[in-house]
């Protein structure tokens, strides 16, 4: 019933997909246990970001093979595909690598581009893996760094981990699953009538203790 796909994913719209990945690397930490403060992403889509549009950094150790596979991640989310020539360009712009990703290096990090338009097989997932790899390479110790690259099918799977995040996506896109609400004030009375909440001393719902003495 909760059910979300990638093409789904493929219609949010940039800021969307933005707080899409922020608010799952937040229900990834709930999940864990663990606090979401160190999650961060805001400000305008086409803002200066350095090329980190969210960013998980905690000090507690995560699980390798999750969706944010290291404690210091820093993902750059983009709606269209991003072949070879795009990821390196996104990577070392004017042929230098970003600072940002220099950082995540050297602290043993992990740096994920996600795309929502992209829907790749196993063998392009290897060649834009590796064309991150590949624009890391003059630079000392960049082997140290996890690098991947999360398409719309990828994104999908990982929103179906948060069924919470699949109303979000839905609601999002215009097809809200019918009986079902996100979070809101959607029980509010329409604007213009005046509302007062009513005190008394009457029970309005009352269930009998049951006895275990029967």
């Amino acid at each position: 019933m909760l059910e979300i796909n990638g093409k789904d994913i493929s219609e949010l719209s940039d800021s969307d997909l933005r707080a899409l990945i922020g608010l799952l690397c937040e229900a990834e930490l709930r999940t864990y246990g663990l606090p979401t403060a160190g999650v961060t992403w805001g400000g305008h889509q086409n803002a200066k970001d350095g090329g980190i549009d969210v960013r998980v950094d905690i000090l507690s150790p995560l699980h390798a093979d999750s969706f944010i596979p290291k404690s210091k991640t820093g993902f750059q989310v983009k709606k269209p595909d991003m072949p070879r020539a795009d990821i390196i360009s996104e990577m070392r712009p004017k042929g230098k690598l970003r600072q940002v990703i220099r950082d995540l290096v050297d602290s043993k990090g992990a740096y994920i581009i996600v795309s929502s338009q992209g829907s790749t097989a196993d063998s392009a997932l290897k060649d834009r893996k590796k064309a991150m790899l590949d624009a890391l390479s003059d630079y000392s110790n960049y082997t140290d760094i996890k690098v991947d690259f999360y398409d719309r099918e990828r994104i999908a799977g990982w929103v179906r981990s948060h069924p919470a995040l699949v109303l979000w996506v839905r609601e999002k896109i215009g097809r809200p699953i019918q009986g079902w609400r996100t979070y809101e004030n959607w029980a509010n009375c329409p604007l213009g009538i005046e509302e007062e909440y009513m005190l008394d001393e009457h029970v309005r719902l009352f269930r009998e203790p049951k006895s275990y003495s029967e």
